[in-house]
């Protein structure tokens, strides 16, 4: 093999991988291959070797203590001898039909979960052999070997001990002597580029060594064929790993960076034209403390006009000086040289220690003495000019007494605050200084300004929910109501949903006992559920004959007749808020109806003034482009969006494909190899054992290729499925499902169903959905555990509360009636479902990870396909409960029926 396939830049293992998962997949693969001992090194991009990580054994595996170890000449001179050439040297047939002999007691006797006081981890003070931290080049050692050579190497221990002589290299200490060594290379998948037609060597991101201390029941043929699979399998969960740390890090990284620009938005809106003193000082304290460590900090302004240092705010010790704001401490700048030099001529951020740089402390030491107390102990010092332009009005110390709580991300977070601040004060000047004479012009002007800002903050989104509660928002703040909605036509023009309210914290909507949430303001970006259970009827009334006029009130009597007509939400909406006058303003878009803006009059008034209606007739006329532009743009997102769902399915069905196709088309090829090489002397038993090895690895790809026929049938979520529903008998459904699977043989399952509880559904898939949620329960639970299925009658409103977050939702005892159902539950006692994976695992060609590492096997579509058939028959599924190493309940419910008069048995 050529350097670059070890070399390269694919193959390097720049991830760090944590250390306790590299421990776990070694523990495992020891207790999957029977193994006394094994070490796993991984590449070094640092220095181009393979560094060993982890070295690991079975705490049984003991140094001899009366037979001294044999050193490398007593080692070479037993290899030389005759009688051991003449031991070694088995006749091949003779030796192959002891190891097939064995065979079937050496995996027998693996174990394959390995408890942690059974393994240990090997020091190099115990034995030198493969040592933590030491590293191999290309071609040395058997590490290095297997590396460059990319194969599977089986050596016994005389043949290893030669070829570390042969390499001169010096032999380790060792404190066992181990029979055999089996290494493998941990090579990364190349099937992605040999399907776009560029195919390569798969490069190799580590190797692990398997030792072994007898041999008599060793098959290496057979470890052969099962080590290299089981390697994939490791690799693709440490990518799987690395996937996951590097997309929480990037998580981490746009989360820090949203809030900071959060932040910043917060701060420049508070300020939009005109500032009072004591509010500028705390927000830029509220904020600075936020973003970064506070224990002293000085706000000095400087008035050009007066030609005076104003210390307006101090911290010390984390402790408010008061009485600055009042009375602030007044300077000429000739007394305070330091400052004017760094703040007028330098005009730039001035950071260093105090307590650590004595020569910076005594050449600031102005600066950290005055209003604020001493400073000087402080161990990191921050100065941010407030400037604009180059004209500076002030500035920002701060101190902190953890070394290096500045860092450069969070300056210059600080230093755009102070920015916004100082356009904020500059602004605020220019008003203040024309605001006797202009002071008509200047309400004509913030009227157009909050007009413009409204048309801005409406055309510069595409985002349809965004634009919709700015809309709101605006044209109530313009018109200085307390509430404002947009309501749009539903898909088949019956009703009129709410899509966007706007209401201050002061206006909520009262609880009238019924149940229903309080409705609050919405995330802009976000639609709310609660809010679009605000309905109001559209079809066939009033409203409907209304949508060509300019604009329309709704008086108390309009108002409760629509209340009388509308949904629970739309009477709390009508009834509960205090409306009683309200303008309708349609909007249109080229004939196309797009919606009503509702408008409560305030304090009661009958209508609004002429020019604050003209006003909202402008606003609504911009913004009708945005949202047909919106809604535009977001029927193109959505498509693109599902065109990459649709690749980013395609990749997952290639890969899961791959993986899960690989496990027994091996072992149909590898047995099939040992029929064929062994036909003339195989025995029946030999036969009939491969046979059936083969026949188990062609049900496996049958079922996978049935799974992914079934989910390919059911298609996307809005695709109706033909069903025959009637009535069900659950515990016949259940005993018919018993009797479709394999597994439960080997675990005691018992039923707890009342033998008169009935389901609606479509008969084939309840047994079909029982039978996959049971099967899953007895391959993921160890053999001898007990799985138990039990069914409880109860309302609707009572299954609510066992659903799991993503399947709540708000409106489902609105769209149906309070119904009884029965929820059926599937307990295993299995190892878990990880928190983080217990959503996903409803998804497409997705398992637990922990499950990749484990001999059992799936194609990750059964929950899936059972999901997708429960809620076509009206119920939902869900993980109610998974505990690590106790099991998991999993649980569906469809509508209870009554017992037919002439009921029939479905067993």
């Amino acid at each position: 093999m050529s350097a670059s396939n070890w070399g390269g830049p694919n193959s390097s293992a720049e991830e760090n991988y944590p250390l306790p998962l590299l421990r776990l997949l070694l523990k495992e693969m020891i207790g999957q291959f029977g193994a006394q001992g094994a070490c796993m090194a991984l590449h070094d991009k640092t220095n181009g070797q393979m560094k060993v990580q982890v070295h690991m054994r079975l705490a049984s595996v003991q140094p001899p203590t009366e037979v001294a170890l044999l050193d490398l000449d007593q080692a070479s001179q037993r290899q030389d001898t005759p009688n051991r050439r003449k031991t070694v040297q088995l006749d091949a047939e003779e030796q192959e039909t002891q190891h097939m002999a064995s065979v079937n007691a050496s995996l027998r006797a693996r174990p394959q979960n390995l408890p942690d006081d059974r393994i240990i981890d090997v020091t190099a003070d115990q034995c030198g052999l493969f040592m933590v931290g030491s590293t191999y080049a290309p071609g040395q050692d058997l590490i290095g070997r297997t590396w460059h050579k990319n194969e599977v190497y089986a050596m016994r221990h005389e043949d290893y001990m030669a070829l570390i002589r042969n390499n001169k290299a010096s032999v380790p200490h060792m404190d066992v002597s181990p029979a055999y060594y089996m290494s493998v290379p941990l090579r990364e998948s190349t099937l992605m580029d040999e399907l776009q037609g560029h195919p390569h060597p798969p490069a190799v991101l580590g190797v692990v060594v398997l030792y072994f201390m007898a041999s008599s029941t060793l098959n290496l043929q057979r470890l052969r064929v099962e080590v290299l699979p089981y390697a994939e399998r490791m690799v693709l969960h440490l990518r799987n790993e690395t996937l996951r740390i590097q997309n929480e890090s990037l998580r981490l990284k746009q989360r820090r960076t949203s809030d900071y620009l959060q932040l910043l938005q917060g701060i420049s809106s508070v300020f939009p034209t005109s500032v009072q003193l004591s509010d500028l000082v705390e927000h830029i304290y509220q904020f600075a403390a936020r973003v970064v460590d506070v224990s002293g900090m000085l706000l000095t302004l400087y008035d050009r006009d007066l030609d005076r240092l104003y210390d307006v705010f101090a911290l010390q010790a984390g402790q408010r000086v008061e009485g600055l704001v009042e009375k602030p401490v007044v300077r000429l700048k000739s007394e305070r040289p330091v400052w004017w030099h760094e703040a007028q001529h330098e005009k730039r951020a001035l950071l260093f220690s105090p307590a650590q740089d004595r020569e910076k402390m005594q050449q600031y030491q102005e600066l950290l003495t005055g209003s604020w107390g001493d400073q000087r102990e402080a161990l990191s010092f921050l100065l941010l000019p407030m400037k604009m332009f180059n004209r500076v009005v002030g500035t920002i110390c701060l101190t902190s007494m953890e070394p290096d709580a500045y860092p450069p991300e969070e300056i210059q977070v600080l230093e755009t605050m102070a920015q916004i601040v100082t356009v904020s004060i500059e602004n605020t000047k220019l008003y203040e200084r024309d605001r006797a004479i202009l002071n008509d012009a200047r309400q004509r002007e913030a009227q157009l300004a909050a007009i413009n800002s409204a048309l801005q903050s409406i055309s510069s989104v595409l985002n349809v929910t965004e634009l919709l509660n700015n809309l709101v928002e605006s044209v109530a703040l313009i018109a200085k109501v307390d509430m404002c909605v947009f309501f749009e036509p539903s898909a088949a023009n019956e009703e009129l949903v709410a899509h966007a309210l706007y209401a201050p914290s002061s206006v909520k909507m009262v609880d009238d006992g019924s149940g229903m949430p309080v409705i609050i303001p919405p995330n802009k970006g976000e639609q709310d559920k609660i809010i679009s259970m605000i309905r109001l009827p559209f079809k066939g009334t009033f409203l409907e004959h209304m949508v060509d006029e300019g604009f329309f009130y709704l008086d108390a009597p309009k108002l409760e007749e629509l209340a009388h007509e509308s949904n629970e939400g739309g009477v709390i909406f009508l009834r509960e808020t205090g409306v009683e006058n309200m303008l309708m303003v349609p909007v249109s878009y080229q004939a196309v109806f797009i919606g009503f803006l509702a408008v409560p009059t305030p304090n009661g008034n009958r209508s609004f003034r002429p020019k604050d209606v003209g006003t909202v007739l402008a606003i609504c006329a911009q913004a009708t482009s945005a949202i047909r532009n919106a809604h535009l743009f977001e029927q193109r997102e959505e498509a693109y969006a599902r065109l990459e769902r649709m690749d980013k399915l395609k990749d997952e069905f290639l890969v899961t494909a791959s993986h899960e196709l690989r496990t027994p088309l091996t072992a149909i090829s590898g047995y099939a190899s040992q029929l064929k090489r062994q036909s003339a002397r195989a025995t029946p038993q030999t036969v009939l054992r491969f046979a059936t090895r083969i026949s188990v690895a062609a049900q496996q790809l049958s079922d996978l290729v049935a799974n992914i026929t079934e989910a390919a049938q059911i298609g996307p979520g809005d695709r109706k499925m033909d069903l025959h529903m009637e009535a069900i008998q659950v515990l016949a459904a259940t005993e018919m499902a018993l009797n479709m699977i394999s597994h439960h043989s080997e675990h005691m399952i018992s039923l707890d169903i009342d033998r008169d509880i009935w389901i609606n559904g479509d008969a084939p898939r309840v047994r079909q959905v029982l039978t996959n949620l049971i099967e899953n329960a007895t391959k993921y639970s160890p053999p001898g555990t007990q799985v138990q299925v039990t069914t409880t009658s109860m309302l609707l409103s009572d299954v609510e509360a066992l659903l799991t977050e993503d399947q709540v939702d708000p409106t489902l005892l609105i769209d149906h009636e309070d119904i009884p159902v029965v929820v059926v539950r599937v307990k295993d006692q299995g190892e878990g479902i990880l928190p983080q994976d217990q959503q996903k695992i409803f998804e497409k060609f997705v398992r637990a990870p922990r499950s990749l590492t484990t001999p059992v096997r799936g194609s990750g579509l059964g929950l899936y396909i059972c999901r997708r058939f429960v809620e076509a028959m009206g119920g939902k599924l869900w993980l109610e409960q998974s505990v690590a190493n106790e099991g998991s309940i999993f649980s569906f419910y469809l509508p209870q029926v009554a017992s037919p008069v002439e009921a029939v048995d479905y067993r």
